[in-house]
């Protein structure tokens, strides 16, 4: 929850002091924390092309959709990831076919 501070006291909706703006933003931190923590460990279990798994990550990213941009990135990574080790499995592949012949 954003607010305005001005001598401590928050201005909006409702009022909030600098304790539960402060109180608010630490909430939001361990949200996004567990968000992303729960997201990653899903997505990572991902390892064969499961439309109910898929299904399931989406339900995840939309019910905590204030985190966005952190899911997205955490997505980006695990791309990243399996493409490196695609592009290393073949030039294993490769190594070895060229060992044999």
């Amino acid at each position: 929850m954003d607010c305005l501070l001005i001598s401590g006291y928050g201005f909006g909706k409702t009022r909030l002091g600098l304790a539960e703006c402060l109180s608010s933003k630490m909430d939001d931190s361990a949200a996004r924390e567990d968000a992303c923590r729960e997201y990653q460990s899903s997505l990572e279990d991902l390892t064969f092309n499961s439309k109910p798994h898929i299904n399931m990550l989406t339900i995840l990213a939309e019910e905590n959709i204030n985190f966005a941009k952190d899911i997205v990135e955490i997505i980006e990574a695990q791309i990243s990831k399996v493409f490196m080790n695609i592009e290393y499995f073949h030039t294993e592949i490769l190594s070895a076919v060229r060992f044999v012949v």
